[in-house]
């Protein structure tokens, strides 16, 4: 696997995370057990110029803590209602910080709608990676699938 591009998703992530909620992103140490009903997940389609899938897992209390954090610690109901808007716009933020890194010159690419769920989306066929962090103490897994980051030897292009 690319360095470099381990270096660009890095990247993508921790810039987000420290712009939006001042929150520093660490590779993960060890492995962290949590359990799958207290994670929330996005899953975006990249349309062009390539054709991938990017998918951004974290638990809930960490997306309550960038929501604390992002709006001024909202009342408890206001949490719940953009649990999802969040998490979602986080991913749009990450995928575009990647594809404008990723991308010569300043080409223009195309996304899909961020679709979040509380279970574990299922995603497209084909090579895909992940990149596990620590944020927060809590993890955040971002995993990438498909041909247009991964051509058939499964290194970036």
């Amino acid at each position: 696997m690319s360095q470099n591009f381990d270096e660009l998703v890095r990247h993508s992530i921790a810039v987000t995370l420290e712009n939006m909620a001042f929150m520093e992103v660490l590779p993960q140490s060890e492995e962290t057990e949590t359990d799958a009903e207290d994670n929330m997940s996005a899953r975006l389609l990249i349309l062009d110029p390539l054709q991938a899938e990017m998918v951004l897992t974290l638990p809930v209390r960490l997306l309550t803590n960038i929501i604390d954090v992002v709006h001024a610690f909202p009342e408890d109901d206001v949490v719940e209602q953009i649990r999802s808007d969040m998490l979602g716009e986080l991913l749009n933020t990450v995928a575009g910080r990647l594809l404008n890194d990723f991308l010569p010159g300043n080409q223009a690419y195309r996304l899909g709608l961020p679709e979040v769920t509380l279970e574990q989306p299922t995603v497209c066929e084909g090579p895909s990676r992940t990149w596990e962090y620590d944020v927060e103490g809590e993890p955040l897994a971002l995993t990438i699938v498909g041909t247009g980051f991964f051509p058939e030897d499964g290194e970036p292009a």
